[in-house]
Formats: structure tokens, C-alpha cells, sequence
């Protein structure tokens, strides 16, 4: 089984990677300021994710028994606009790259969500799979609002407000 959940995580660890690139390219590209922050904030939850992966992996190595092991929520759940808002007010016009980035933004959280949820199931250690699942979780959060962000460009081509937004239901 180690050797497995090693090379899962070693998988997981290079999506994480390749995820903080792309974040970091897209903040840097679009010109508007919500999106900018957006993909900062979600570079920075890949970086977590890379430093939980990491230690997991080093007690894995070390032969230290395997823990409980707490995973952030996200930052952009903490203060994105609730998607249902009626009052939220368009603020910036998007580009066609914006759109784009989202896109393939999007694609990424559904990847790593899928991957996270099959790892899951393909274990039996219990906590082994709690660590997958709340991973999977948070890609899953990260998609809805990458969903709803594109859904909104779409509609008018404007990015909306993050001021009060919350994925806790």
C-alpha cells in the first residue's frame, strides 16, 4: 500500500505544482482586479495543498503512523460573493482570456477533484482516505466558484464582486 499512496501522492503533489503555475500565469495576465485575486488566492491554497502533501508523504517515509490531518477550507471561501446574491453588481469588463483562463482553470479543480475522490475510494485506510476526501473537497469548492465566475463572464462579460461570499452552508 505504501508504495501506491506514495506514488499518489507524489502525482498529486506535481497537479498541486502545476496548478500554482497556472493561477500564478493567469493573476499575472488578466487585468482585472477581482480576477487577479482570485487566482492569487487560489495559487495560494495549491501551495497548502503541496505542504500537506509533503508532510504526508515525509511520515509516510519516515514510518510514523498515519494522522488525522486537518485541511483549510480555502481562502477564497472567505470572502467570494454568494452566487445567488440578486444585488451583486458587475465591476469590470472580462477579456476573452479571462474567459479562457477560467476555462481551463475550471478543468483543473474538476481533474483534481476527480483524482483526490478516486484515491479515496481505492484505499482502505481510514484515514488515508479522510486526508483524499478533504482534499477533494476543497478542489470541489474551488470549481463552484470557478464555475460561477465563468458563468457569470459569460452572461455579460463582467467579473462580480467578491465581497460576501461564503461556501459554508
Amino acid at each position: 500500500m505504501a508504495e501506491r499512496l506514495l506514488e499518489a501522492l507524489k502525482l498529486a503533489y506535481e497537479a498541486e505544482k502545476e496548478g500554482l503555475r497556472s493561477y500564478l500565469k493567469y493573476a499575472k495576465q488578466t487585468k482585472v482586479g477581482v480576477g487577479k485575486d482570485m487566482f492569487i488566492q487560489l495559487a495560494a491554497d495549491e501551495i497548502d495543498h503541496m505542504e500537506l502533501i509533503e508532510n504526508f508523504k515525509d511520515k509516510i517515509l519516515a514510518g510514523q503512523p498515519i494522522e488525522s490531518v486537518e485541511v483549510p477550507k480555502g481562502r477564497l471561501s472567505k470572502f467570494m460573493p454568494n452566487v445567488n446574491d440578486a444585488s451583486l453588481q458587475p465591476v469590470d469588463k472580462g477579456e476573452l482570456g479571462d474567459e479562457e483562463a477560467l476555462k481551463i482553470a475550471l478543468e483543473h479543480e474538476k481533474k483534481a477533484m476527480e483524482f483526490y475522490k478516486k484515491e479515496s475510494a481505492n484505499t482502505t485506510d481510514p484515514k488515508v482516505k479522510e486526508f483524499f476526501e478533504k482534499l477533494a473537497d476543497v478542489e470541489s469548492k474551488h470549481y463552484n466558484i470557478i464555475e460561477a465566475e465563468l458563468n457569470f463572464i459569460k452572461k455579460d462579460g463582467f467579473w462580480f464582486d467578491t465581497k460576501e461570499f461564503s461556501l459554508e452552508m
